[in-house]
């Protein structure tokens, strides 16, 4: 699977896109920052301060959710594996 973008909204419930351009797998990959309206790419109609500013929050963003990743993969796997157990006990019961 291959991640092509992320879709932002900033505290004033407008959206941006960070699009991952192709070759998705290159390390130091080339992103883009765009505009989100109706389900479609649009293009930001900022000044450059503007810009910088959604950028910056762009990346504090998604420095967030990456560093949450693992702790929410941890417990989904301990939820997952809970649940295994909870299902081998049941049928331990019934023999």
């Amino acid at each position: 699977m291959n991640v092509k973008g992320f879709i932002i909204e900033d505290d004033q419930g407008r959206e941006f896109v960070v699009v991952c351009k192709p070759p998705y797998r290159q390390l130091g990959g080339t992103f883009a920052l765009r505009g989100w309206q109706r389900r479609r790419l649009v293009p930001l109609q900022s000044t450059e301060r503007e810009l910088r500013k959604i950028a910056g929050g762009a990346l504090a963003t998604l420095h967030d959710l990456f560093r949450s990743l693992p702790r929410l993969l941890e417990h989904s796997q301990g939820v997952s594996s809970a649940h295994a157990t909870a299902h081998s006990l049941q049928r331990s019961a019934k023999r």
